[in-house]
């Protein structure tokens, strides 16, 4: 059964969102994970892709945006299921897509900004609705 991680912080404002899935993400590359970066729609997924070069600024982590030619370990897309295995997915949209459980893991990122906070409960109902086993890590 597909694993559910919320990583949940106070911390408010733009960018805080793509920076907490920057750190997750590089996390989960390091240990030798292919991850998929679900956006809600192009926009966002642009925005990420252009922040995961900025982010930090001393970091790096090698990515592109989902396509069928795409072949680094980190995706960034948006819409429909990634073709290719991927272990991790980081769900940056404000609902569960219907192929988040063909992933090992999940990672919600859960912030202090209202709409992103409210959207996260709706995401934490539908998974514990569905007998999934959560974790939560406060950052």
């Amino acid at each position: 059964m597909t694993e559910i991680l919320f990583y949940i912080t106070d911390k408010a404002g733009d960018g805080v969102q793509t920076a907490l899935a920057w750190r997750i993400a590089e996390k989960a590359w390091r240990q030798g994970r292919r991850i998929y970066v679900h956006c809600g729609d192009a926009a966002q997924a642009r925005g990420v892709d252009e922040a995961f070069w900025r982010h930090p600024a001393t970091g790096f982590l090698p990515h592109e945006p989902a396509g069928p030619e795409a072949a680094s370990p980190v995706l960034v897309g948006h819409g429909d299921d990634p073709e290719g295995h991927h272990d991790v997915m980081i769900n940056l949209a404000a609902t569960v897509p219907d192929f988040a459980t063909r992933f090992e893991r999940v990672a919600e990122m859960i912030t202090g900004d209202p709409d992103l906070r409210e959207a996260g409960r709706a995401r934490f109902r539908f998974y514990r609705e569905r007998g999934f086993d959560i974790q939560s890590h406060r950052l």
